[in-house]
């Protein structure tokens, strides 16, 4: 290359600096926070790509190998630096000069070189943020190395030198993470507590008796636990052997407890769970978007302090109000707080009813909701929406479709199933069997529908049950079901123990209770309360007719009303969080490596439910789905986003020690292999090795990708 094609260069690459500064103004003058979020996302992905690589990079040197390159970012360079005698030089973009070209001289381990000439490592910042790289003499991740008889060559060192080097890796990067916690709980975070938000029915942690409110305060004498803990317990307990809880209650009390995880056949999942539920505040989110919370009528920032005039101080609380409440519509009292002022409003909350006594636990017909005997009809109150693939849902897009333009022939929220099949008014188990009988065959369903305006009409749509990803053996249409509060009309009747069921006929519409006129069942259930102890009638037409009536005794308790309220839709609270400070150094050192111990450990057992097929591929998150969060938490406070590059540094500890060929675990288990042979490996078979991990790990970098553009495309 002759000097005037060097000019040449220089200028192009000097204009494509200049083009790329002006872009990067003009984005900080008009995006200064979103840049800035940005900016602090990408410095901290590469902070912890920096420590992984500085552990390569410093053991390599106190051993004495011959260190080409250590590279921040994948290729194409944007900067590389290599000592000279008096400075730096510096180079821009890929292309060397061609002074570059020449091979560096040894200069000692890193230091300066004596004459003109440059030193043996440049250090780079590559284009590409998601990596990084140390290169060194008679080292390839991606092949053979050629042979050296440099005495510096990575391939001239002991193997155990070699595994040093190539474990340090993880090593800083593990003691990184300690490090970061470490500092994290010095300043203090905010975490999910261990306490006991709301428990599945049926699950072992009911069965044990644990109840909402509770705090875990130890997990196998383990004292410093927080939410984390009581996902990790399951999973790391040996199948059938108790996992061993103190337990705090409200009151203050404290017990030890027993509690042996299991998988719920009912669910269809294989994970081994506690059935505990994570603890909610009572604060909407103030990243929530207005417009999202507008049919709400909350606002972001709103805090609950009392349901149907009821104060209430925690969640679960609250819960309890709710599921006891058995109207169609309930008061929430919010404590709003604007720049200025702090005021108390109201909002009025849609209800629903639960199709069973112990949701998403249906065992058999005897589970179902009734009052009295009396079984409810069931409703839609949420609808999945239509499967498509990528390609499916552009096209869609591009038509001039949306989401809300789906056909009248599919099931909407609001519909009241009125037949399903040949089944008038089914109750949920009769819907269950229907649905299970026409799988993969079309199954026509009649439902009540309002229009516009409002007025109810009978529509008659046509649908194909499939088979249900989690239970093979089920069959499902696609939406969730509830239980018709608006109309009084009964489904069907069912006895329960001592209960005898009512005679009245499927379809009968209760029109009063001991005289009193209702029109729903919420009316019936506040009269049939309002009456307890007392012998009632309840009246019922058929057909449009007088049917007649029939005589009860209600109980002093609430034996034979299992029916309970849920929220038409759920409030979008935030997390319980309560703030986690060490209290000495010391403590926080011991909190640090036993947090980085617990995110490691998560991590090996995502892998292994991975592989068994208990957590889905698609649930997993590529570089871009990382720097996603990255900058989406890098917007909040700032020891977040320090809590979550401590998290991205375990992470990266574990996916590198895995026995992949390119990945620093494969390279150890090829040393070991060296170690034990006595010599290494066959170059070819070497080759095929690390070229097929090298085609694996990018297939499923692309697929990670893809899924990650899915997800920032389609949220």
């Amino acid at each position: 290359m002759d000097r005037q094609e060097s000019n040449r260069e220089n200028t192009f690459n000097l204009m494509i600096l200049l083009v790329g500064a002006i872009v990067l103004a003009v984005l900080i003058v008009l995006y200064p926070h979103k840049f800035g979020s940005l900016l602090i996302a990408l410095l901290g992905f590469g902070a912890v790509i920096l420590v992984h690589e500085f552990g390569h990079f410093i053991v390599a040197k106190l051993s004495g190998i011959k260190v080409e390159a250590f590279s921040i970012g994948f290729p194409p360079t944007l900067v590389g630096l290599r000592r000279k005698r008096g400075g730096w030089d510096v180079r821009f973009l890929p292309r060397r000069r061609p002074a570059e070209e020449a091979e560096a001289p040894e200069a000692g381990k890193g230091r300066a070189p004596e004459d003109g000439r440059l030193g043996e490592t440049e250090y780079r910042l590559g284009l590409v943020p998601f990596g990084g790289f140390v290169k060194m003499l008679g080292q390839e991740d991606a092949g053979v190395a050629e042979e050296s008889d440099d005495p510096r060559s990575f391939a001239n060192k002991s193997v155990w030198t070699r595994i040093a080097v190539v474990a340090a890796g993880v090593v800083f990067n593990a003691i990184s993470a300690s490090l970061i916690f470490m500092i994290v709980f010095l300043i203090g975070m905010d975490l999910p507590p261990a306490v006991v938000g709301g428990v599945m029915p049926g699950s072992p942690a009911d069965r044990a008796g644990l109840q909402p409110g509770d705090r875990i305060v130890q997990v196998e004498g383990e004292s410093f636990i927080d939410y984390t803990a009581l996902v990790l317990a399951p999973a790391l307990s040996k199948r059938g052997q108790p996992i061993h809880f103190v337990v705090e209650h409200p009151d203050g009390t404290r017990e030890p407890m027993e509690v042996v995880a299991e998988s719920s056949p009912r669910t269809g999942e294989r994970i081994r769970t506690l059935g505990i539920q994570q603890a909610e505040s009572l604060t909407v989110p103030r990243s929530m978007d207005e417009k999202t919370l507008a049919e709400t009528g909350l606002k972001p920032g709103d805090r609950i302090v009392a349901v149907d005039g009821r104060p209430v101080d925690t969640a679960w609380e609250m819960d309890d109000i709710i599921r006891r409440a058995l109207k169609d519509k309930i008061v929430i009292t919010l404590e709003r707080t604007d720049p200025k002022t702090t005021q108390t409003t109201r909002v009025d909350v849609p209800f629903d009813m639960a199709w069973a006594a112990e949701q998403g636990h249906y065992s058999d017909e005897l589970n179902l909701c009734h009052v009295h005997s009396l079984v409810p009809r069931l409703k839609v109150a949420a609808v999945a929406a239509p499967r498509r693939s990528p390609l499916g849902w552009l096209l869609h897009r591009l038509s001039g479709g949306d989401d809300a333009d789906e056909p009248t022939e599919r099931l909407q929220r609001g519909d009241v199933l009125l037949k399903v099949g040949a089944v008038e008014n089914p109750t949920y188990a009769e819907l269950r069997r229907v649905t299970q009988e026409h799988r993969d065959k079309e199954l026509a369903i009649t439902v009540l529908r309002k229009d516009e305006d409002g007025n109810e009409q009978e529509v008659e749509i046509t649908t194909v049950p499939r088979s249900d990803p989690r239970h093979e053996e089920r069959a499902v249409i696609g939406f969730v079901p509830m239980l018709d509060m608006e109309h009084a009309v009964v489904a069907a009747t069912l006895g329960e123990g001592d209960l005898t069921p009512l005679a009245i006929p499927r379809g009968a519409t209760i029109t009063a209770v001991d005289g009193e006129p209702v029109a729903s069942w919420a009316d019936v259930v506040r009269l049939y309360r309002a009456n307890r102890g007392q012998r009632i009638s309840l009246e019922y037409r058929l057909d449009g007719e007088d049917a007649g009536a029939v005589a009860l005794a209600v109980s002093e308790d609430d034996r034979y009303l299992t029916v309970h309220s849920t929220l038409a839709d759920p409030l979008p609270l935030e997390p319980l969080k309560e703030t986690y400070q060490a209290g000495s150094p010391l403590q926080a050192v011991r909190m640090g490596i036993k947090k980085t111990s617990m995110f490691i450990v998560q991590t090996y057992v995502t892998l292994q439910r991975l592989i068994t097929g208990d957590v889905s591929p698609s649930n997993l998150m590529g570089p871009v789905g990382i720097l996603r969060a990255s900058y989406t938490i890098a917007q909040r406070d700032l020891i977040d986003y320090v809590y979550f590059l401590g998290l991205i540094s375990s992470i990266i500890a574990v996916m590198n020690l895995l026995p992949l060929p390119i990945v620093d675990g494969g390279v150890i288990v090829l040393l070991l292999i060296e170690k034990i042979k006595g010599s290494p490996l066959n170059e070819r078979i070497q080759g095929v090795i690390n070229y097929a991990g090298l085609a694996f790990l990018l297939a499923v970098l692309l697929w990670l990708t893809y899924q990650d553009l899915l997800r920032v495309w389609f949220d």
